[in-house]
């Protein structure tokens, strides 16, 4: 496959989408399987820099911007490899 900017931006948007949507799904169920178990206790260190439970989220945790910021690099790091492994293999 031929090297274009296009292809390129496609490949980390999506690919920093899907990231965003299994952050924001999968690893949420995982790290959190029962949201109410954070109204009476306080969350760690790790689940207050990717997680927020205000008084808006009625005390559940919610993900907050850094955890949209760094599901979508990391999605994005991941889509430029990908990228450069198709675009490699056919040259």
């Amino acid at each position: 496959m031929r090297e274009s900017k296009t292809l390129k931006w496609i490949f980390i948007s999506v690919s920093g989408i899907f990231m965003f949507l299994i952050s924001f799904t999968l690893i949420y169920d995982l790290l959190i399987p029962d949201i109410c178990y954070y109204h009476t206790n306080e969350m760690n260190s790790f689940m207050n820099l990717f997680y927020s439970a205000g008084g808006a989220d009625n005390g559940h945790p919610s993900p907050n911007l850094l955890n949209f910021l760094f599901s979508f690099f990391i999605g994005g790091v991941l889509g430029y490899g990908i990228y450069k492994a198709v675009t490699n293999k056919t040259n």
